[in-house]
């Protein structure tokens, strides 16, 4: 467990993704994003050195977007800490079980993102969502901003209260499975279902951005040095 502030900690990471735990001044505890199955034990026993150990301690579990990488934990974890699971509602409908997804395209990556796009087609994230967003301001100071195209869902949750951005995987802060080089990028064309609207969307927020002194993505180092200044700059590349 790597605590970067007071309130924000590194919960696990793996080659593909992060799992951040939020805490606010008020104590409550939230888990976003949740790693694959095949590292639950691993996020179980760093969650446990924070001190997650019986229902109850985690407030909700937080979802970006549907995909394995960053669901497959939800289920778990809504059972054994009894913590609700939310998401926006494009998504719930897969998570449910009521939708299958689209298939990932093929042949715009390598061997290795053939190779994942084809797990994640064969093996989606199912699980029952207790309450869905939609955009604009939610609870306990949460503002859902809706970047759709990486999933039908996909969206990043901007805390008020820290002034921390999770942006999933529509604003990469790194290259998987690098951890240690910074790198702002957009939404993977090999993993959208509509990449254009997701880098549209995320575009559009950056034109506007509330003040973000901290960005956790879900790939990716956590970013927090004269972070207001790279986002402007980032943006300014990319609507070019």
């Amino acid at each position: 467990m790597k605590k970067y502030t007071d309130h924000i900690s590194l919960a696990h990471h793996i080659i593909a993704s992060n799992v951040w735990l939020l805490t606010d001044n008020q104590g409550h505890r939230f888990i976003i994003d949740t790693g694959p199955r095949a590292e639950r034990f691993a996020l179980r026993r760093q969650i446990e050195r924070a001190g997650v150990r019986n229902p109850g301690d985690i407030t909700a579990v937080l979802l970006t977007h549907r995909h394995s990488d960053h669901a497959d934990n939800a289920a778990w974890l809504r059972e054994t800490y009894n913590a609700p699971v939310c998401c926006h509602g494009n998504d719930a409908e897969i998570l449910n079980g009521h939708k299958d997804p689209d298939p990932l395209r093929r042949g715009l990556g390598n061997r290795l993102d053939e190779f994942l796009c084809g797990v994640e087609d064969a093996h989606p994230s199912r699980c029952t969502v207790d309450e869905t967003y939609s955009e604009g301001p939610w609870k306990w100071g949460f503002h859902v901003i809706p970047a759709f195209g990486h999933t039908e869902g996909s969206c990043m949750l901007y805390h008020e209260p820290t002034a921390t951005l999770f942006s999933g995987d529509v604003l990469l802060a790194g290259i998987p499975p690098f951890r240690i080089w910074e790198k702002l990028g957009l939404a993977k064309h090999m993993y959208s279902i509509d990449v254009e609207q997701a880098h549209r969307r995320t575009l559009d927020f950056l034109a506007n951005a509330p003040p973000v002194q901290y960005l956790c993505s879900g790939h990716g180092p956590f970013i927090h040095q004269d972070i207001d200044h790279k986002l402007q700059r980032f943006y300014g590349l990319m609507a070019l």
